[in-house]
């Protein structure tokens, strides 16, 4: 008889060299990103977003990975840890932004002050879809591993 997928465990992975790689490569972003003169907000808001994920991420699975944890604990810390990569994304934006402007020390900034308030008054409409992302990777991911169990072996990879 199979056990329904609210019902079913996980047991999450830890850190480990993959995710030390990444945070290389994303040091490396920032510092190659930080040289020229750049106005737009993409770039800036990308960067703040993978920074707070890789933060956040690595913070959570130092602490808790190789635990397994129920399928509805799994939803609400992917729902909740969406809702700080989101809000957090939009005040590291607004870092990187004004980091950028302390560093090039112009009279007239690359990100206007205006531009940076904005990019921080988006923080709730950042955490809402942050929250709702989080939420739609767990239940996209729950979908792919429920659809051949037999497979599977009830854990995500074990080394991030």
């Amino acid at each position: 008889m199979r056990v329904p997928l609210l019902m079913q465990q996980v047991r999450l992975p830890q850190p480990g060299r993959r995710y030390r790689l990444a945070v290389i490569v994303y040091g490396v972003a920032v510092f190659w990103w930080l040289g020229p003169e750049d106005s737009r907000a993409f770039p800036p808001a990308l960067l703040g977003w993978i920074g707070v994920a890789l933060t956040l991420g690595g913070w959570l699975l130092a602490r808790i990975g190789g635990r397994v944890m129920d399928f509805r604990a799994l939803m609400a810390l992917g729902a909740a840890s969406g809702g700080v990569i989101g809000l957090g994304a939009s005040v590291g934006t607004g870092f990187l932004m004004f980091f950028k402007n302390a560093r090039h020390a112009h009279v007239l900034p690359d990100f206007p002050t205006a531009m940076i308030s904005a990019i921080l008054a988006r923080a709730p409409v950042w955490s809402l879809a942050g929250a709702l992302i989080g939420l739609g990777i767990v239940l996209a991911w729950a979908a792919v591993w429920a659809r051949s169990p037999d497979d599977r072996s009830r854990t995500l990879p074990a080394d991030l």
